[in-house]
């Protein structure tokens, strides 16, 4: 089980006493999802909140063929299920785990009851909710709007932003995901996204190494999305 140390790192959390992080420990239970485990399909009814403590999931949706659209990567720290909790409809979306997962699960009265007796807690997860669907609405005018390295110079801005760190080659972020996820990210095969990342690296914006992205020329990058 996870200890206070690790919940008091978690936004969703700060802000409880010591006693209210003990009671939160005992009302959570922990479980493991092997890479590539659905973690919960679409449709299927929302009793439990998950809050992820190791590893990544990808949200989903599925068509009938069998191919699927990648609508976000959720980390450590962040936290998903929430939605049917609050408004009682089944799960919008299926999470899939990308690699080992440990996740935090509590049960739907015992969240509902932590959010009763701590309203700043609804407050964090309506700012949650709020971004994510900013992040939505700028997937959609990316998908609608951009050409493909458009739309790839978009995410990997986006990722240079949030997790970027400054080294003496250039910007270095992790690649966490395979082409294909980068693809099915923003509607693009992943023959498309490889070729699209080769030709990044020959204008000089990027190279792409074993496990991370450097940025060398910010500028040029954000020059490619219009």
């Amino acid at each position: 089980m996870e200890g206070k140390d690790f919940l008091k790192k978690v936004p969703l959390f700060s802000g409880l006493s010591e006693e209210d992080l003990d009671r939160l420990i005992t009302i959570s239970r922990e479980k493991f999802y092997p890479k590539d485990s659905v973690i919960f399909h679409r449709e299927e009814a929302g009793n439990f909140f998950f809050l992820i403590c190791s590893g990544r999931v990808k949200v989903i949706i599925e068509t009938e063929d069998g191919k699927e659209a990648i609508l976000s990567i959720l980390y450590p720290t962040e936290f998903f299920g929430e939605m049917s909790l609050l408004d009682g409809e089944p799960r919008s979306a299926s999470i899939v785990a990308l690699e080992d997962t440990r996740v935090l699960i509590i049960q739907r009265d015992e969240f509902l009851n932590l959010l009763s007796k701590h309203p700043e807690m609804s407050l964090k997860i309506l700012k949650t909710l709020s971004l994510r669907l900013r992040k939505a609405n700028k997937q959609i005018e990316t998908l609608m709007f951009f050409d493909a390295p458009g739309r790839i110079a978009r995410i990997l801005l986006d990722i240079v932003l949030d997790k970027g760190v400054k080294t003496e080659k250039g910007i270095a972020v992790d690649l966490d995901f395979t082409r294909q996820e980068l693809g099915s990210l923003i509607g693009v095969s992943r023959e498309t996204a490889t070729r699209v990342l080769k030709n990044f690296e020959e204008e000089g914006i990027i190279t792409v190494e074993k496990n991370h992205i450097i940025v060398h020329n910010l500028e040029k990058l954000k020059k490619r999305i219009y």
